[in-house]
């Protein structure tokens, strides 16, 4: 499976970007670029460039950026700060693992199973049933820990891809209707940047940087070609994430205001009218499978932090465990609450993540100290900015009637969009840059004089 230089060898490549891209895919990247392509009509290109930079380009840089540092996500945070490094992380694991993304991909299959079928029971008890069984099958694929994204690559990547290529294919030869003026009163460009974050792509490409670095091993690849091979993987699954997420946003415009409906009803909805009455079907088994792959590589990640974090002290098989029985609890929950009260922290963290990918892909010399600083406290106003992103969400969800933050709120550059983090966080790094390059000089100057 490798060459005689220690790489891998193309059929193994397109494997495990393979399972790569299924693993990215999930729930969330089938269903909602569809939904992003249906209210941004005619700008859906432009917004598609927005949602390319946060939900694709960053996650592959994040590639770059864990191969050209030689770490972890957990390791790379806490070269940087020390001490808030590691809980920056932990937080980051906590919300990518058993307290949002992972139930949301098994609540997102109920909701589709739900919605093609009929099925809606007053009972909690078959939401619960699937729950069991959804992370019984996870744990299975999980428990294997050297051939997890082999198995992944085998056996759900093929029919994922087919059901995926379907719907778009049919979509886009048989369009529904002409495309239509966005819904949405800010930019396209704006809307799908932010759009971008939901997805949550970069904080899975952070975690799975490391489980992919521990298949490559288990391929017998080379220590001295890892890092080149990492990015590698890293571009195929990317680069076929790409095509899918442009694929769904043309889908999405293509029913040109047809269907009033979102995310998982309008793909269950689109499905239905593209395919027929086999469409359902095929879309519950597609949306299942997909967010079977994001689970398992969000579920071995999670895992593998927890090793790496604690020093070997909270094994992969018995995190494995935890993550998924606590998943189980949350996902039976149902989706709406879980997008509803955590996506807003998850939206507070991934600002200070596009910082520290940003850092170790384009610092020239990131381990010096000085540059540290900078990201730092790029890091420290990016999470402030998104705790004030946080309160004006709650303020909306709650109706905590807190008029006066929210006047002084929407005064700031880029607030309405939540990307007020960006203006402050560049002066703030320019600040931090240009006192340490001022304090550097002034002590060589003071060297050179003694």
């Amino acid at each position: 499976m490798k060459s005689n230089k220690g790489d891998l060898k193309l059929p193994a490549l397109l494997m495990m970007g393979g399972a790569l891209y299924s693993m990215h895919f999930g729930a969330s990247s089938m269903i909602w670029p569809m939904t992003w392509g249906k209210e941004s009509g005619s700008s859906v290109f432009i917004a598609f460039i927005g949602a390319f930079m946060t939900a694709l380009l960053l996650p592959l840089l994040a590639y770059v950026a864990l191969a050209r540092g030689k770490g972890t996500y957990y390791g790379l945070a806490k070269q940087v700060m020390p001490k808030f490094g590691p809980i920056f992380t932990t937080i980051t694991i906590i919300i990518l693992g058993p307290l949002y993304t992972i139930p949301r991909m098994s609540a997102s299959s109920w909701d589709a199973i739900c919605q093609s079928t009929g099925f809606a029971p007053e009972s909690p008890i078959p939401i619960i049933l699937f729950s069991i069984l959804y992370y019984a099958i996870t744990y299975w694929f999980l428990a294997g820990r050297s051939n997890m994204m082999d198995k992944v690559s085998k056996i759900l990547f093929p029919i994922l891809i087919l059901i995926v290529v379907a719907i778009i294919g049919k979509g886009i030869l048989t369009p529904m209707g002409e495309w239509q003026p966005k819904t949405y009163e800010t930019p396209a460009l704006a809307y799908g940047f932010t759009q971008g974050y939901a997805t949550s792509e970069l904080l899975c490409a952070l975690t799975f940087g490391l489980v992919v670095l521990n298949n490559l091993k288990s391929h017998g690849v080379s220590e001295e070609r890892m890092n080149r091979n990492i990015i590698k993987v890293g571009i195929v699954g990317i680069g076929m994430l790409s095509l899918t997420h442009l694929g769904h946003m043309i889908v999405g415009a293509n029913t040109a205001g047809t269907i009033d409906l979102d995310y998982v009803t309008l793909y269950t909805q689109v499905a239905f009218t593209l395919l027929g009455s086999v469409g359902g079907a095929i879309f519950s088994v597609g949306l299942v499978f997909a967010s079977l792959t994001t689970a398992i590589g969000i579920g071995a990640a999670t895992a593998e932090y927890c090793e790496d974090a604690s020093n070997g002290k909270f094994p992969y098989k018995k995190a494995v465990l935890v993550v998924c029985a606590f998943s189980a609890v949350i996902g039976a929950i149902g989706l709406t609450n879980i997008l509803t009260y955590v996506a807003p922290i998850q939206d507070a963290i991934y600002p200070g993540a596009i910082i520290l990918v940003l850092y170790y892909v384009f610092m020239p010399n990131f381990a010096d100290k000085n540059h540290m600083k900078v990201c730092k406290w790029g890091i420290i106003t990016s999470v402030f900015f998104g705790i004030l992103d946080g309160i004006y969400t709650y303020n909306q969800l709650l109706d905590l009637k807190l008029d006066w933050f929210v006047n002084l709120y929407l005064k700031l550059p880029f607030a309405e969009w939540k990307l007020a983090w960006v203006p402050f966080c560049i002066i703030v790094m320019l600040i931090v840059y240009v006192a340490t390059r001022n304090k550097k000089e002034l002590a060589l100057d003071k060297t050179q004089s003694a």
